[in-house]
């Protein structure tokens, strides 16, 4: 009598991530180092070119703004990136500390998700302004509070958002054999 297999899951050895996960922190991680790179043309644009603060969108804001700003793209790339993070955070933690070590696990929660939770309830802030006002001026609370530009509070926080996750992934690299190891 003929045995008929079952269809095998896909194993993963203990302290791994799935192979569907690794992929996608790796294209979070694609997406957000874009995301990164927008904030600083943004600075180059008003520290080096000139470009007066309202008027330096980054390269994407010029093609997608709405009431003027390009506070509604950053609305929804932030919105999906939080998103994101918060679907991580269990495969993650299941991985916590046979393949992940919980330092960097502590790093993924402190940088990535809490920074990127605060960062969104900025973008509600400045949201609630643009809707106010047809436009900006938009202020979020950290820049109005902390006397800083918008452009260098809001760099500032994607950089520390991307700390997190970068970190992560770049351990599971190393892990899977695709970045040499510090020690070997």
């Amino acid at each position: 009598m003929p045995v008929i297999a079952a269809r095998a899951r896909p194993r993963t050895s203990a302290g791994a991530l799935s192979e569907r996960m690794f992929w996608f922190l790796a294209i979070v991680v694609a997406v957000q180092g874009g995301h990164v790179v927008e904030h600083v043309i943004q600075i180059v644009q008003v520290y080096v070119l000139g470009v007066p603060e309202d008027e330096a969108l980054g390269a994407l804001g010029y093609l997608l703004q709405l009431n003027g700003t390009e506070e509604w793209l950053h609305l929804g790339f932030n919105s999906l990136y939080l998103t994101s993070l918060y679907v991580l955070i269990l495969p993650l933690w299941r991985i916590t500390p046979a393949g992940l070590p919980m330092r960097l696990f502590a790093t993924f929660l402190a940088c990535s998700v809490w920074v990127e939770t605060w960062h969104m309830v900025e973008h509600g802030v400045i949201i609630s302004h643009v809707i106010a006002n047809g436009g900006c001026p938009c202020p979020g609370i950290g820049d109005a509070a902390l006397n800083l530009s918008d452009t260098i509070l809001h760099f500032f926080y994607n950089a520390v958002a991307y700390v997190g996750v970068v970190a992560v992934f770049l351990h599971l690299l190393r892990r899977r054999g695709h970045l040499l190891n510090r020690h070997a």
